[in-house]
């Protein structure tokens, strides 16, 4: 799915993510926060590599995370 689709779905607080990722984005209050897989959680705007979020961004393979 394009980010484009995804992004109602984040805006209603579920969890999306790319299936490469070991984590996953979720909206909190008014932010995107990024649960990354080694446990860390940092707001989108805190990101290290604001190309690679981009990139991400840019991808056509988002999917919302299962609950489980």
């Amino acid at each position: 799915m394009r980010f484009k689709e995804m992004l109602r779905p984040l805006r209603e607080g579920k969890k999306v993510k790319l299936p490469t990722w070991g984590g996953y984005w979720q909206k909190e209050g008014n932010e995107i926060m990024m649960h990354c897989h080694d446990g860390r959680v940092l707001n989108i705007r805190e990101s290290d590599n604001i190309f690679w979020t981009l990139e991400n961004i840019c991808s056509d393979e988002w999917e919302i995370v299962a609950e489980e």
